[in-house]
C-alpha cells in the first residue's frame, strides 16, 4: 500500500484510483497528488514551521487542538480562533501549557465551553499518562477512533481527521462529513448530496486509498477542512 510520504506509491495509488474512476482521473489532473502528512517515526519528532524540533506527542496534541476548534467551523473562522489560542499560550500550545493555563484566557480566545472542555479534558489525559497519542499513532484505525472517542468532545469525526491529516492513513472515508459529501455530489454530478450512509456504501469501491478520494471530494469544494 502507498504511503503518504513516498511520493512515488502516492503517485502510483492515484494512478490505481484513476484507472478506474474516470472522476478521480479528472480530480487528480486537476489538483495533483493529495497531501496527507505521516510524522518522522521511530525518532519522534518533526519539523513543525521553525527550525526546532518539536516532540511527537506535541505535535499530535496541537493537530487534535486544531480538529477540536474546527468541528463544525468554517476554515477563516477557525483559523483565526487557533490564532487567537496560540497567542494565548505564547505559542507553546502543549498539553501541559493547556494545563497550567488561565481557562478564561483561551475561552476569550473564542473557545466555545465545549470545545474548552474538550481541549482541557485531552490534556489532561496526556499529562496523567491515561493517554498517549505517539502509542496511538502506531495502532489500528479502528483502536484510535475507540480510544479518542473515550474523550468527551471527540467522536468519529475527529478521529478520522487525525487519522488522516496526523497519521497519513490511506484508507480513511468520513462519510458523514458534508464537506466529502457535497464534493461527492458536484463530482459526479448528482441531483441531490448523498446521505452519511449512502455515501458509505459508494465509498467502498475506492479502497484501500478512501483517503485519496476524500481529500479529491473535498478539494472539489476548493478548501479542505484541515
Amino acid at each position: 500500500m502507498a504511503m503518504p510520504g513516498d511520493p512515488a506509491a502516492l503517485k502510483a495509488a492515484v494512478a490505481e484510483l484513476s484507472d478506474s474512476d474516470p472522476v478521480i482521473a479528472r480530480l487528480a489532473q486537476n489538483y495533483g497528488l493529495p497531501t496527507l502528512d505521516r510524522r518522522s517515526l521511530p525518532d519522534f519528532t518533526i519539523e513543525y514551521g521553525k527550525p526546532v524540533a518539536v516532540p511527537l506527542e506535541d505535535q499530535l496534541f496541537s493537530d487534535l487542538v486544531e480538529v477540536v476548534i474546527r468541528q463544525q467551523l468554517a476554515g477563516k473562522a477557525a483559523i483565526a480562533i487557533s490564532g487567537r489560542v496560540r497567542a494565548a499560550l505564547m505559542d507553546n500550545l502543549t498539553p501541559q501549557a493547556v494545563i497550567d493555563s488561565d481557562p478564561d484566557l483561551l475561552r476569550a480566545s473564542g473557545l466555545s465551553s465545549a470545545k474548552l472542555s474538550a481541549i482541557r479534558g485531552l490534556a489532561k489525559a496526556i499529562t496523567t499518562n491515561t493517554l498517549s497519542l505517539v502509542s496511538l499513532a502506531c495502532a489500528s484505525d479502528d483502536d484510535v477512533t475507540a480510544e479518542l472517542s473515550k474523550l468527551k468532545g471527540f467522536g468519529p469525526w475527529s478521529a478520522q481527521m487525525f487519522l488522516m491529516f496526523s497519521l497519513g492513513r490511506m484508507d480513511i472515508w468520513p462519510s458523514g462529513d458534508l464537506g466529502v459529501r457535497k464534493g461527492y455530489s458536484r463530482s459526479y454530478g448528482l441531483e441531490t448530496v448523498p446521505s452519511a450512509k449512502e455515501l458509505a456504501v459508494l465509498g467502498e469501491r475506492f479502497r484501500p486509498y478512501r483517503s485519496l478520494a476524500a481529500w479529491y471530494m473535498w478539494k472539489s469544494l476548493v478548501d479542505l477542512p484541515i
